[in-house]
């Protein structure tokens, strides 16, 4: 039997690197539910066949989310009430149900002319500023401004949100000094957004932190902790998936120029692009499961209580569910990608990374402006996370 026991995917520089993709080749192939040990915990296995990744997904009843969705035993907001990533159904729908009409497809079209604007914004700054870092000062800033203002936080503190996500979603030691920096930051995430609610109660506003606020389940008021982990999941995924899809997506143009010309040509193939860029990208790479009880799965027996990872990344690379899937194919269609997650959890502002993405790519086109990489990327030393920390870029007019 293959165990594939030389494979850790504990060690980060894999996907500092961007040799991951070969790792899970080999998985998918000799070991698609590998038993990974680890340092600080008690191993996990890994599912990484877009049909098993799909199916645990969808399957809470067997695989909660209550122990966490990172790898390492811990919550992102601690050990107070859970945000809507750490619990199961029932208790998720109605949970989820309070932002859903705030990232519902309408809702966010209707930011279509607010999100150009930020847009345009960040390109009249770029043109013809000669190189320049593409995370920091496009990649990271846009997202950041939206859900500033859908979250109802004032454009100044903007780079608190910004720094505030770079400690909470990864241990690169450019943002964090270990687990301590983590906690820290969570800290000051709860202080700061019990602060802007203390505003919203005093006078509402068209915001989340109104909304979360004010929203109420069988009659009740949230409590503190389900209001704390609210603010913490929707400022880290809100900032964190859009960034690196954009970022991922320029890298991957770069590497596949021939696809920059088909959205010259045809702009309104960019709806389908971007669809191939969050299945190349994956910008969540994994989630965890724990199994709730013993479960067969290719002839091995998860037992319950084991944690079990979903890795989207290779889910999204499995050629048993996509046509040359080791290609970056700017049309292809159909691309049923689990990008954005799959089931009961999947991404909560996967409409908002999406049409950010589109007006991003629409924009640069449309304003006849040339984006070039033109020195290599830094990439994120994360196994949570597909993200882009440097990527030189010059952006300059066409005709110019």
């Amino acid at each position: 039997m293959v165990t594939g026991s030389d494979i850790d995917l504990m060690d980060l520089r894999v996907f500092e690197t961007g040799e991951d993709d070969r790792m899970f080749a080999r998985l998918r192939d000799e070991d698609p539910l590998h038993w990974n040990e680890e340092p600080d915990g008690p191993g996990f296995w890994s599912v990484t066949r877009f049909a098993d990744v799909k199916a645990v997904a969808a399957n809470h009843e067997d695989f909660t989310v209550v122990h966490g969705t990172q790898i390492a035993s811990r919550r992102a907001e601690g050990e107070g009430g859970r945000s809507i990533h750490h619990v199961d159904p029932p208790e998720h729908g109605p949970l989820r149900r309070i932002v859903t009409p705030h990232v519902r497809p309408a809702k966010v079209k209707s930011l279509e002319a607010d999100i150009t604007t930020v847009i345009d914004d960040l390109l009249d700054t770029a043109v013809g500023a000669g190189e320049l870092d593409f995370v920091a000062n496009v990649a990271a800033q846009l997202p950041l401004v939206m859900i500033g203002r859908l979250l109802g936080a004032p454009v100044q503190d903007c780079p608190h949100l910004l720094r505030w996500t770079n400690q909470m979603a990864s241990e690169d030691p450019e943002y964090s000094e270990g687990p301590e920096t983590a906690v820290r930051a969570r800290d000051e995430v709860f202080e700061y957004f019990r602060e802007l609610e203390a505003q919203r109660r005093a006078c509402p506003a068209e915001d989340l932190v109104s909304a979360l606020t004010a929203a109420q389940i069988d009659g009740k008021p949230l409590e503190r902790g389900y209001l704390d982990a609210y603010y913490l999941i929707l400022m880290v995924a809100g900032n964190e998936t859009t960034r690196n899809l954009l970022s991922g997506g320029v890298l991957a143009l770069h590497q596949n120029p021939h696809w920059w010309e088909m959205i010259r040509q045809e702009p309104n193939r960019i709806r389908v692009l971007v669809e191939e860029m969050t299945r190349w990208v994956s910008p969540v790479l994994s989630m965890r499961r724990t199994a709730v009880r013993d479960i067969e799965m290719h002839g091995k027996t998860i037992k319950a209580g084991d944690k079990v990872v979903l890795w989207f990344c290779s889910a999204n690379r499995d050629e048993r569910a996509f046509p040359d899937a080791h290609l970056f194919v700017g049309d292809r269609f159909p691309n049923e990608h689990l990008g954005f997650g799959w089931g009961e959890h999947a991404c909560l502002g996967s409409h908002l990374a999406r049409l950010e993405a589109r007006l991003f790519f629409t924009r640069v086109i449309e304003r006849g402006l040339d984006l070039r990489v033109v020195g290599n990327a830094a990439r994120l030393r994360s196994n949570f996370f597909r993200g882009i920390k440097t990527l030189p870029v010059q952006l300059e007019r066409l005709d110019g």
